[in-house]
């Protein structure tokens, strides 16, 4: 709607060119017939090589209006006068005809801002609803968590001198533990990779009830190894992918999130924190971390239980 609108000004503003010469042209005219008409009033022929084109004049008025338009006794020439009339007629129509087009060129002026306005508007929903349709295509969820365990000892003076290691078995124990607890989450699948263990599922509606089994898995974890004087740390990932990426891909991507090392938060990407926020009644929301430099400076987010 908006170009043909411009098409239209465009045409409008030709017009107004034209109308403009034509006025020119006019004023023109009047000008040389009536210095014409003056010098032969006053008996001067310095401008009879005009004589030609003042006889086409005339010959065209007394065509147009008779016979009675004659040259008077004074000289005075009633036909250049009706020709000199006709001509100022012409100029006020001209610019009339130009306050018509200015006027009309102000309003197509609104009418162009208007519709464009209404193009960006659909333009921007048509993106939204791609964008939308996009995001909706990242369904398949991995989790990925890291489990290591270190001995909980209250006194910082014996923490210096007392080996801060734990055998591996205990590790391998809690993990099977951990994995025990979040087989309650539905429609998800479990494998490993050391001591990380890996989540996948396939259905996105089913993210707040994935996370709110780690969480309650951790905590009660966490009360079990305490009653055992050990403290855990657990490094946790996030992220969502589309069925056309392969989990391999993924996995080497997110796996560096745990090499930040940062322990008992649920880190996640960008896109991740995107496709969450179609959720609805979302019961975590993201707040930025920080930005880190993994291959290149990558927005790391948080997730937390709403309160």
């Amino acid at each position: 709607m908006a170009k043909g609108l411009e098409h239209t000004k465009k045409l409008f503003k030709l017009t107004e060119h034209l109308t403009v010469i034509l006025q020119f042209t006019a004023i023109l005219l009047i000008f040389i017939v009536s210095l014409y008409w003056f010098f032969s009033l006053i008996g001067s022929h310095i401008f009879s090589f005009m004589d030609p084109f003042i006889n086409v004049i005339q010959k065209m008025m007394e065509t147009q209006f008779g016979e009675e338009l004659k040259k008077g006794k004074e000289g005075l020439d009633g036909s250049l006068f009706v020709f000199i009339m006709l001509v100022l007629t012409l100029l006020y129509i001209l610019s009339q005809v130009k306050i018509f087009i200015k006027y009309s060129m102000e309003s197509l002026d609104r009418k162009i801002k208007i519709a464009k306005q209404e193009e960006e508007k659909r333009f921007n929903l048509q993106l939204k609803a791609e964008a939308h349709k996009a995001i909706l295509e990242y369904k398949n969820i991995v989790l990925l968590v890291k489990i290591s365990l270190k001995p909980l000892i209250k006194d910082a003076y014996l923490a210096q001198y007392m080996d801060q290691k734990v055998d591996k078995k205990q590790e391998d124990a809690a993990l099977v533990l951990f994995y025990n607890l979040m087989k309650a989450a539905e429609d998800c699948n479990f494998s490993k990779d050391n001591s990380t263990l890996i989540i996948t599922c396939k259905k996105f509606e089913r993210i707040d009830n994935i996370l709110n089994t780690l969480t309650m898995a951790l905590d009660k974890l966490k009360i079990d190894l305490k009653a055992k004087k050990l403290l855990i740390n657990a490094n946790i990932a996030i992220d969502v992918y589309t069925d056309k990426v392969l989990l391999k891909d993924v996995y080497a991507d997110i796996k560096t999130l745990l090499k930040l090392n940062i322990p008992n938060e649920i880190l996640c990407y960008g896109n991740f924190c995107n496709r969450y926020e179609l959720v609805q009644k979302p019961q975590f929301e993201a707040y930025l971390k920080g930005t880190y430099d993994i291959t290149e400076d990558e927005n790391v987010w948080a997730l937390v239980k709403k309160n």
